[in-house]
Parts: structure tokens; C-alpha cells; sequence
């Protein structure tokens, strides 16, 4: 049986689906987004949306605590039950993915007829990359073409009265202030779930956090610096992600964060004989970032 890895990579990403001329249809687009997440750990773990349209709700329904009473006979309760409710929107903004292949180097290159297939899907792996490092340091006021396109969950999260900010006042000491410190902020009723947390980090404080548990010389520190595999702080996992700044820090439950991709992608495939180029050029509308709950995040960061 061909596994659903093989099928995408073999019938998503490559030149045949991207040469239609146009609009993917809604079977392409769809794998053609499994194939992006699939290779983003990031996109993977949180909750990322495939959208039909330009806007889509993101909902939350809770249930306020300590509801339960004392029942009384032949008594109505005076007091109901409380549904707490909340929704934020996912809004897409056109994006495009302009890509120039020399006709001399499908020509020369060592893969020869396979050299179109494999660039169609090292684009497809760039969308993720590039749609991950929007989603964290997008910022719409920013001068750089590339952050402007969208607010990414830094810029939401700093910005947001509902969230919650630990000042880390420049401390790298994890184990013993940061990771604390925005643990005892985050508030109780999001702490009942640990394996849905999330300590988001960037590799350098991942690396830093492994130095500071391995000071003693003990078998099990030994097995941490050989192997690099991180431990997680006190049930939650510790989850690096290549984009985020080392100054930046964010703990939430990992569907607490959305991110959105519309399904009406695009592509075209033109040969320019003269310029002795073949142009890929690729769209679609994605909203990068979304905070679901704020009341459910912390950020750590040095607040001046």
C-alpha cells in the first residue's frame, strides 16, 4: 500500500499538478497543503484551518466552574449555568510565490527531467516555511515587504489587553525564572490539560534549557547532551520553533493558536523562451496568525 506521504509527494507536488493553467482544483489544493503541514512540525501541531472562503469564525464554548448545587426539594434552583462564549475570525490576505527556473539548468542538472518535480515541491515546503515565520513575526506596520503581509501571534499577543505578560527582564535562566514565572501567570483552568501545553521557544533557549539540566554529570544528563532530545517542564513539552526570536517566549495550549490557508490556490507555469526561463508563479490567501482565547497565553519577553 502506497502511503499517504508518497501519494502527495508523487501526485501533489509536482509540475503536472502545478501546470493546469490556473486554479488548482479542490483535490490538488487540498494535497497540496497536506504536503506543506506535513513538513512543518510547527503547522502540524497547531490548529491550522483550510478555508473556502476569505473568513472563517474560530469558536470557543466553555463552562463556568463551581455550578453544581445543593438540591432541594419541590425547589426550582434560582441560579442556571453559565455558558461562557467566545469567537475570533480568520481574515486571508492575497499572497504570491513568484519563482524563476533556468531552462539551461533543467538542461544541465543532474536530475534531469525529475529537476522540475523536485523544485515544485521545495516550493511547496518554502510556502510552509515562509507562512511559519509569518505566522510569529508578522507585523502589518513593519517597513519589510515580507512581515507586512499580516500580523503574526507576537505582535497579538504583546498587543492584546486579555492576554498575560511575564517580564522576563532578560533572564536565560529557564528552569529556575522564565518557565516559572509564566507557568504560575497562566491561569489554573487552562493547566488541566498538560499534554495540550505548549512552551513555544526558538532552538537557541531549547539548547540553553538542556545546558542548564545537564550541570550535574548523571547518566540521564549524559543521554540529554548525546542525543539532544528535550525534556519537557513539568508535563509540558517544550516545543522549538526556527522562526521564533530568542527573546520570545510563548506558553499556551497548542490549539489555542490558528492560523488559516484558502483552498483557492493558483498556478501558472510559463516558458519564456527569449529570457530562456520558466516562470512559476503561485497565490493563494492565508490569514498567519490567530489567538483563539487570550486568557489561555502567556507571553515572556523583556518588557522595557
Amino acid at each position: 500500500m502506497i502511503s499517504n506521504r508518497t501519494l502527495i509527494a508523487k501526485a501533489a507536488i509536482t509540475t503536472a499538478a502545478l501546470n493546469t493553467g490556473g486554479r488548482l482544483n479542490p483535490e490538488q489544493a487540498n494535497k497540496f497543503i497536506d504536503y506543506m503541514v506535513d513538513q512543518s512540525a510547527f503547522l502540524k501541531d497547531i490548529r491550522t484551518e483550510r478555508m473556502d472562503g476569505p473568513t472563517k469564525d474560530l469558536d470557543f464554548i466553555g463552562v463556568a466552574s463551581r455550578i453544581i448545587r445543593k438540591g432541594v426539594e419541590a425547589t426550582e434552583p434560582t441560579e442556571t449555568a453559565g455558558i461562557q462564549t467566545s469567537k475570533k475570525q480568520l481574515n486571508t490576505v492575497e499572497v504570491i510565490l513568484p519563482a524563476d527556473i533556468s531552462l539551461s539548468f533543467l538542461e544541465d542538472n543532474i536530475e534531469r527531467a525529475g529537476a522540475e518535480d523536485h523544485i515544485a515541491r521545495m516550493l511547496a515546503m518554502q510556502f510552509a516555511n515562509d507562512l511559519t515565520d509569518l505566522s510569529w513575526n508578522g507585523d502589518t506596520a513593519s517597513a519589510d515587504a515580507f512581515l507586512q503581509i499580516d500580523d503574526g501571534f507576537i505582535k497579538l499577543a504583546k498587543a492584546s489587553a486579555n492576554t498575560h505578560k511575564f517580564d522576563t527582564n532578560g533572564s536565560t535562566d529557564y528552569k529556575g525564572v522564565v518557565f516559572p514565572g509564566m507557568l504560575n501567570m497562566l491561569p489554573n483552568k487552562w493547566k488541566a490539560n498538560k499534554a495540550e501545553l505548549r512552551f513555544y521557544v526558538s532552538p537557541t533557549v531549547a539548547e540553553a534549557y538542556i545546558e542548564q539540566l545537564t550541570t550535574r554529570q548523571t547518566a540521564w544528563a549524559d543521554e540529554l547532551l548525546q542525543t539532544g532530545k528535550l525534556p519537557q517542564y513539568k508535563g509540558i513539552t517544550i516545543f522549538p520553533v526556527d522562526f521564533i526570536p530568542d527573546d520570545v517566549i510563548v506558553l499556551t495550549l497548542r490549539k489555542n493558536l490558528a492560523t488559516g490557508i484558502q483552498r483557492d490556490f493558483t498556478s501558472e507555469r510559463v516558458r519564456q523562451p527569449r529570457k530562456r526561463i520558466i516562470e512559476y508563479t503561485m497565490t493563494s490567501r492565508v490569514d498567519a496568525a490567530q489567538i483563539v482565547v487570550d486568557d489561555a497565553l502567556v507571553i515572556g519577553y523583556d518588557i522595557v
